[in-house]
């Protein structure tokens, strides 16, 4: 009965345990540029500041429903003025109040933005990473935790992987090419 108890208690626990979190690194430099929302959920109003403010789209799902947390952080320049967003979805630069569920700044301070928000299995989402002002760009990493798996891509337009991401990709692939290699030829001079 004790083993039974334990046992139920361990699964309980698995069950309740939110998936690990899912971190994206992009950059806004160069990136595409546009009028953005102000801070609100849902935002009403375009920025007077940030009119023509670079930005970077990250596409994604989740497996399940609930309670996600998001948090941007600048990193090259350290601390620049980061300014996140969300929609469902689709996403238009052209009319971004459109499908907005929410926009914030300095959470808690300059460098750093985010907020929690309410996702549906299999709903397509865009996370906007951007800047509060037009001068306002640079590398960034994204963070999103929540009770199911991200599953990033697969609905439009998705952050770009980091350059070391590609190359140990690469590298990947040709480890996995050699070690075929190696192999064809041990199996050709066996027969």
């Amino acid at each position: 009965m004790k083993k039974l108890i334990f046992g139920a208690l361990l699964l309980s626990a698995a069950l309740v345990t939110p998936a690990a979190a899912v971190t994206v690194i992009g950059s806004t430099n160069g990136a595409p540029t546009f009028n953005r929302p102000l801070a609100g959920t849902p935002p009403t109003l375009l920025s007077g500041v940030g009119t023509a403010v670079s930005y970077t789209v990250t596409a994604f799902t989740v497996t399940t429903s609930g309670s996600y947390s998001f948090l941007m952080t600048g990193l090259t320049p350290v601390n620049w003025d980061t300014y996140l967003g969300l929609h469902s979805t689709a996403f238009n630069a052209a009319t971004p109040l459109v499908n907005a569920i929410v926009y914030n700044d300095d959470f808690p301070s300059i460098g750093l933005s985010g907020f929690t928000a309410a996702l549906t299995a299999g709903t397509s989402y865009f996370a906007i990473a951007t800047g509060f002002a037009n001068t306002d760009s640079g590398r960034y990493s994204l963070e999103i935790n929540g009770p199911g798996t991200v599953v990033i891509g697969g609905v439009g337009q998705g952050a770009v992987p980091e350059t070391s991401t590609w190359g140990m990709l690469i590298a990947g692939f040709g480890i996995v090419g050699a070690a075929m290699r190696r192999r064809l030829r041990a199996t050709a001079a066996l027969a």
